[in-house]
């Protein structure tokens, strides 16, 4: 039986120093501990942290007699919000066998108020014959409370404000293990706090694993990060997956020494800009009637084909489209029948070209082809022969039947030119193709002159 005899700490404060004795049969273990500022108390806990003796200075430091003392564990008397610390705090010193470990936190009196005490632990749980935990509490000096408290407000502050912030923050260390994360970044993510940078961020697009791993080698050699864009994918529902489109800024954190010791870092979801992004390049790229591209867009492209003609084979061929007798349709059956009118010629013209052509609505009734890669200028007649047959097959509305007829010029180069010329050519060939009779093709001839 373990029994404490606190006379040992009545009189060893005589001395300056609190002592207290274990009795096991016959054997006697004394350990002293210092009392630096007021009265001292010594606690004998087991392995579970209960506690199994105390001295009659808890009456002093605390108000409790002994036997309300006895037989609970410490987190019974420990402040809720420091028990999280007193919990580590115990573990660690369990890891330190023979070592003084020190605690502060505030503990419960018997009127039910807090009272902040500094606890000594030294863990004698390896000896085989009395395992249990020797505790030296005293009263923490004002001075040191406030610096605590102070400490610990600031921490909670820092803590809740973070958890209000509309971004997704963490904290690592120098060996990208997480020391810190709010509850927003498990939102963005999808999952909960994980120890590693690679487990917290194991939903990564395999593709932007790469620029992850680059942007933490680089705040981690100590230079800023901004503004990397990472994909993810979530869960949103049972099976389903939805992409999240995330900003990654970064800074290091260092030592006196001005050493790395970790960073921190911000995590924002912009999946809804980037969304309204694409929205919006859409829109500002394709026609929103006939879903074509839009006669900017379409033009951009040539440009850069002609751009890119010298490093491809062959030319680059232009076809002009012009509906003809359109006004007619209009006027006959209505702007809604014009309107489907387009809509279908708009359709035929994106089945009908290959695979590396582009179509675009140029204007009114007018289309435009691109078409790189075509090996010669009757190559391109031909291309151009193919997509007239089937744009102009009749559409069928709701009341009526339109004949589709149009008006083609083409223009072919393998030279360097530029697109508003390109464009002229297959223009003044589709001239040439009205004069000629609907629904003929016209390829421009180098030996025709443009007015």
């Amino acid at each position: 039986m373990l029994l404490v005899r606190p006379s040992s700490w009545r009189r060893a404060r005589a001395a300056g120093r609190c002592e207290i004795k274990l009795r096991d049969n016959d054997r006697v273990t004394s350990v002293a501990a210092s009392e630096p500022d007021g009265v001292s108390v010594g606690i004998v806990r087991d392995a579970a942290a209960m506690i199994i003796s105390v001295g009659e200075e808890i009456t002093t430091v605390l108000g409790w007699l002994p036997d309300e003392f006895v037989g609970h564990p410490s987190t019974d008397f420990v402040h809720p919000e420091d028990q999280p610390i007193a919990v580590a705090a115990w573990f660690e010193m369990i890891d330190r066998p023979g070592e003084t470990c020190t605690w502060q936190g505030r503990y419960r009196t018997s009127d039910g108020a807090w009272k902040w005490v500094e606890c000594v632990n030294v863990s004698m749980l390896e000896d085989p014959v009395n395992p249990v935990v020797m505790t030296t509490m005293r009263h923490v000096a004002v001075d040191q409370v406030n610096v605590a408290e102070e400490l610990r407000t600031r921490k909670q502050l820092l803590s809740r404000l973070s958890d209000a912030m509309p971004i997704g923050m963490f904290q690592i260390d120098a060996d990208k293990n997480v020391t810190f994360t709010n509850d927003r970044l498990h939102t963005i993510l999808g999952h909960s706090a994980s120890a590693t940078m690679d487990a917290q961020f194991s939903n990564i697009d395999e593709d932007d694993r790469i620029h992850l791993e680059s942007a933490l080698n680089t705040v981690l050699a100590n230079e800023a990060i901004d503004d990397v864009e990472l994909r993810f994918s979530r869960s949103s529902g049972e099976r389903s997956l939805e992409e999240r489109v995330c900003v990654l800024s970064m800074r290091p954190l260092t030592d006196e020494a001005g050493d790395v010791t970790g960073a921190v870092g911000c995590v924002s979801d912009i999946t809804a800009q980037v969304l309204l992004r694409r929205q919006l390049e859409v829109r500002a790229n394709t026609d929103e009637l006939t879903s074509c591209l839009s006669r900017v867009r379409i033009l951009e492209v040539l440009s850069e084909e002609l751009e890119r003609q010298k490093e491809t084979p062959g030319g680059t061929a232009v076809i002009f489209i012009d509906l003809c007798g359109f006004k007619t349709v209009n006027d006959e059956f209505g702007h809604a029948t014009g309107d489907q009118v387009l809509k279908v010629a708009g359709n035929r013209l994106r089945f009908a070209i290959r695979q590396y052509d582009r179509v675009g609505r140029f204007g009114g009734d007018e289309f435009l082809v691109v078409c790189p890669r075509v090996e010669t200028a009757p190559r391109s007649l031909e291309i151009a022969k193919r997509i007239t047959a089937s744009l102009t097959q009749p559409v069928h509305g709701t009341s009526n039947v339109v004949e589709l007829r149009a008006s083609v010029g083409v223009a072919w180069s393998s030279a360097i030119i530029d697109a508003d010329t390109l464009v002229a050519q297959a223009d003044h060939a589709m001239y040439e193709s009205k004069r000629n009779g609907s629904s003929t093709v016209v390829l421009f001839s180098d030996a025709e002159r443009i007015p």
